[in-house]
């Protein structure tokens, strides 16, 4: 194998490699798992706030039921002296009946607010439910997500090993000015080797001369473009 041969492999494994760190770089996957991890955060937030709620209102429900009792409690001893007691005083009497009427209403506006809490717990708590499985869901796509990404992650970080491995074991065969000559074009152009085709440098687009092409089939130098000052590799086949 002759030196423009291993460099043009050398070529593509370090493309390969420079591909596989940008993908590393700019894994979509960070950001899907990102966005899950804000939704079950925000998801969250809304069940702690719903379950204050519900707190909340079942303890307003407790508070009226408590109240309502007393109102029983005191219609009952009102009617008690009412009806059961001998009272002859007419305005006494009427005191009793308004005060009466007045536990009447105040139950009355209780149970009314009673059943309007009870409706208000039942919908707080269908809501609750429902985002409880809606943060279940997010939960098994964020666990999903994050595996799907340490797999890639493994697999990425895998395939970098490898190539970096190829890339020394060549390294190690070359001429160290001819290596050296490559990572400088590498860290300058990005790219140190560069196929013909179609008569043409791949790098700038410039047609070579025949005498140029002449050469390159023969493998016998390494010939740069006049150009772009890249390592020219000719592929016979």
């Amino acid at each position: 194998m002759s030196d423009i041969d291993r460099l043009w492999e050398m070529q593509q494994h370090t493309s390969s490699y420079m591909t596989v760190k940008k993908s590393l770089k700019d894994l979509s996957a960070k950001d899907k798992i990102k966005r899950i991890d804000n939704q079950l955060k925000e998801t969250e937030r809304e069940l702690t706030e719903l379950g204050e709620k519900i707190k909340s209102s079942e303890d307003m429900l407790n508070k009226s039921n408590r109240l309502l009792k007393d109102y029983d409690y005191r219609l009952k001893k009102v009617e008690k002296s009412l009806y059961e007691e001998n009272i002859n005083d007419l305005k006494q009497l009427s005191l009793l009946d308004k005060e009466r009427n007045d536990i009447i209403k105040d139950i009355e506006d209780k149970e009314t607010e009673i059943l309007l809490t009870m409706d208000e717990i039942e919908r707080l708590r269908k809501e609750f439910h429902d985002l409880e499985k809606e943060f279940s869901r997010l939960k098994a796509s964020y666990n999903k997500a994050v595996k799907e990404y340490r797999i890639l992650l493994e697999d990425l970080n895998k395939k970098a090993e490898e190539e970096i491995r190829e890339i020394k074991r060549i390294a190690a065969i070359l001429d160290e000015d001819l290596y050296n000559k490559f990572r400088e074009l590498i860290n300058t152009k990005g790219i140190a080797v560069v196929q013909v085709v179609d008569n043409r440098c791949s790098g700038c687009n410039m047609v070579l001369p025949w005498v140029i092409i002449d050469k390159l089939k023969k493998k016998d130098e390494i010939t740069y473009c006049e150009n772009c000052h890249r390592m020219l590799y000719y592929d016979a086949d």
